[in-house]
């Protein structure tokens, strides 16, 4: 096992304690595992202060806000704000993010909810364009030619080429219709050739669904191994 007497053995005790404690919830709930959930929740929790600070609010917000006089000999910056310029924005900025604790105060708790319904809408909006900027492109890209005509690098017709890439132009149309047929809910499904698409177009869906599941389940088998290395290499040193 890794020996105790080092910062760096400690460390490792550490994490295979908090690794057995978490697992242990898969016996059952227990107090072992209520005990490391709090720690981890308590150091996540610290540690985004501490990222929210240092890498959003003091450089974009407090070194613009009070940016301090400046070393001898070294010119002013055109760009730091100042108090005939833009330097209000910024306790504009801080006044906007003030509003969201006003929600602990029954009197005034409305302003955080003009905040936050301002900034949803804002939100919502930027979602919205993005959404447009993403996918109408590949709706655009999916009118595909189902015959398509190929050549080689001579110039002349490659037929082989050709018929790959008209088949499967033909595939991908024949999947989204099919799955398109499935949402087809204006009118009862009775006709025999839309029923049995929509049927085809469901299958589609739950194999497209099952393949991305199982690209998950995979991702969380991945940092179990991880988890399990740690414990049979770092700590009592099973495996080399």
């Amino acid at each position: 096992m890794a020996p105790l007497n080092t910062f760096e053995g400690l460390i490792i005790w550490v994490g295979a304690f908090a690794t057995l404690a978490l697992y242990s919830v898969l016996y059952r709930e227990n107090p072992v595992y209520r005990f490391a959930e709090h720690i981890f929740l308590g150091i996540a929790t610290g540690y985004g202060l501490y990222v929210t600070w240092k890498d959003i609010l003091y450089p974009n917000w407090f070194k613009e806000f009070f940016p301090g006089p400046l070393p001898p000999g070294v010119p002013a910056d055109p760009g730091q704000p100042d108090f005939t310029g833009g330097f209000w924005l910024w306790g504009l900025a801080a006044l906007a993010g003030a509003m969201y604790y006003t929600i602990y105060s029954k009197r005034f708790n409305w302003m955080s909810r003009l905040i936050m319904t301002t900034l949803m809408g804002l939100g919502a909006g930027l979602t919205f364009r993005e959404f447009f900027g993403q996918y109408v492109p590949q709706i655009g890209k999916s009118f595909k030619p189902l015959l398509v005509v190929r050549a080689n690098a001579a110039g002349s017709f490659d037929l082989t080429e050709s018929i790959i890439a008209s088949f499967s132009n033909m595939l991908f149309v024949a999947c989204m219709f099919t799955v398109l047929m499935y949402f087809l809910f204006s009118f009862e499904q009775k006709n025999k050739f839309i029923k049995n698409s929509s049927y085809v177009g469901r299958w589609l869906m739950m194999i497209a669904f099952g393949a991305m599941f199982g690209s998950t389940v995979m991702a969380r088998m991945s940092l179990f191994l991880g988890r399990l290395t740690f414990l049979f290499k770092d700590w009592i040193h099973w495996i080399q």
